[in-house]
């Protein structure tokens, strides 16, 4: 197995900082989210199946008098057709647990808006349960809702059947994260970035959720290794 030491890294960001992590699969818009939250082009954005990042960046961002550090994911999710191979995730996960020693306080799970797939159930098993084992707040992100009515319809009809399957969220936003052309859908963007503000403020706590992080990634490895809570398209 290739060897998954983290490399170093430059970046310097607050210890005290509220720790979130956005996953989702390739395309749901979690580049984008991170854009509109931090209101700059500070993560690349792209639909190549196999993504573009080569290591989880920390995004700060403030909402009201509260900072937070958003971390993507990268190399530990991909989309429907994609795969992960496991090294490949082993070191993106290591990756992400070492910089996120001082632990995590919410997860933000963002999904393009779809019918329910079972790659869907895959990717959240993989984090709320296998890497944050039950432990961690998760809140749900809809995008690609410009051009609804209302926006929030949208969890209006489709939150169940997640629910049926077993995905639970404290909270739920329906969003746009483009502007569109010309800024045809700018006060729909503005309502989403101000809507997945409320949602952060009122979900992330202030206490996260911590432990030892080579033991974190032991346990969490070993989980990957063995699949029993992730989909065969994730590894």
């Amino acid at each position: 197995m290739a060897n998954i030491t983290p490399k170093p890294t430059n970046c310097n960001y607050p210890r005290n900082d509220r720790n979130i992590i956005i996953f989702g699969g390739i395309a749901a818009g979690k580049s984008s989210l991170i854009n509109m939250l931090s209101g700059g082009d500070m993560t690349m954005v792209s639909d190549d199946v196999r993504g573009c990042t080569p290591e989880s960046a920390p995004n700060p961002i403030t909402i009201g008098d509260t900072q937070y550090i958003l971390w993507d994911t990268v190399g530990l999710n991909e989309g429907e057709n994609g795969t992960v191979p496991i090294g490949e995730a082993l070191y993106s996960l290591r990756d992400l647990v070492h910089k996120l020693k001082d632990g995590v306080n919410l997860l933000v799970y963002c999904l393009r808006a779809a019918r329910y797939r079972d790659i869907m159930k895959a990717n959240y098993d993989m984090f709320v349960h296998a890497i944050c084992e039950g432990q961690v707040p998760v809140v749900i992100v809809v995008t690609g809702l410009e051009n609804e009515g209302r926006m929030e319809d949208w969890w209006d009809a489709n939150g169940r059947k997640y629910e049926e399957h077993g995905m639970m969220f404290a909270g739920y936003a329906c969003i746009t994260t483009t502007k569109g052309k010309n800024n045809v859908f700018l006060e729909e963007y503005e309502e989403s970035k101000k809507i997945v503000q409320d949602v952060i403020s009122k979900y992330c706590p202030e206490k996260a959720w911590a432990t030892s992080p080579d033991v974190w990634f032991g346990q969490t490895s070993d989980r990957i290794k063995d699949g029993s809570l992730i989909h065969e398209h994730l590894l």
